[in-house]
């Protein structure tokens, strides 16, 4: 399945380089400027996302998730402006490409190609809350860059200079911020687990094999676990320690050095759930030989 989805995302991609072509003939009647800047935004796009799809890793999942909507803009703009069915069809493929890069499947095979050796890596799932947070900013940052070159094109220089410098403020700040969303991995090892998510977590959580108990699927809430899923809902996977250990928590106003608790049994929230329990249950394959048996 995630072979299937991935191939699919790869095809839509490279498909949206038609993207610009098709909105082309709407967009005959724009000015010389107008018409230049978007197809350069189409473009450029594309080329992002096609090379975040030939060179994968978590990198290039922040990458190709903040750019690959933006397509959908620039032809919602061609379509609503000045529609054909061919800048109907632009828009289409966007929306398609959109849809299956921020699938889960497609984030667990981008992070997991930047993985080292024997790591497994289970992309953790987004929060509502934070997913929310970043879409809201994603449309900021887009609308304070469509805001600059729509002033810039009717030379509004006061304009065009408070919303770009906006622009570049945001084009700073959100990029850094979306990667550490790419970068909130349930990790198995062959020494064990560990929980790396600096959104939740100030410092990395290790367990070592021996130490684990169980882990198993539980419920959100139905068990007194440290929450370590960032505020998700719903089901999780519950692990439990023979012993106590301590986690660090993330700094907040209360905490700004971050707060360390100790815990017995914890939540996550991988983005696959069922696989990751599959894969974190399923004992190693014997290499034992008959033979020697």
């Amino acid at each position: 399945m995630v072979d299937t989805i991935s191939w699919a995302m790869r095809a839509a991609v490279f498909a949206g380089g038609a993207i610009a072509p098709l909105c082309a003939d709407a967009m005959t009647g724009w000015s010389g400027v107008a018409r230049v800047v978007t197809n350069v935004a189409i473009w450029a796009a594309w080329a992002v996302a096609l090379l975040c799809v030939l060179v994968p890793s978590s990198v290039s999942l922040t990458a190709i998730r903040l750019v690959c909507p933006t397509s959908i803009v620039s032809s919602g703009i061609v379509v609503v402006l000045d529609g054909d069915s061919a800048s109907g069809v632009a828009l289409v493929l966007a929306i398609v490409a959109t849809l299956l890069v921020f699938s889960a499947d497609v984030g667990e095979s981008f992070v997991q190609v930047s993985a080292y050796g024997d790591e497994r890596r289970h992309l953790l799932r987004c929060p509502a809350t934070m997913a929310s947070i970043q879409i809201l900013a994603w449309i900021a940052w887009v609308s304070s860059i469509v805001t600059t070159t729509s002033f810039g094109i009717g030379q509004n220089r006061i304009g065009a200079t408070l919303s770009g410098v906006v622009a570049i403020v945001l084009s700073w700040l959100l990029p850094r911020r979306f990667h550490r969303y790419s970068r909130r991995w349930l990790v198995q090892v062959p020494a064990g687990l560990v929980v790396h998510d600096h959104v939740v977590l100030a410092e990395t959580a290790m367990f070592l094999a021996r130490d684990i108990r169980s882990v198993e699927a539980a419920t959100i809430g139905s068990s007194d676990a440290a929450d370590l899923t960032g505020g998700c809902r719903g089901p999780a996977l519950r692990v439990t320690l023979d012993d106590f250990e301590t986690v660090v928590l993330s700094a907040t106003r209360a905490d700004p050095g971050g707060r360390a608790v100790h815990v017995r049994s914890m939540m996550v929230c991988p983005s696959r759930l069922g696989r990751a329990l599959a894969e974190l249950t399923t004992p190693p394959p014997s290499t034992t030989s008959p033979a020697s048996s």
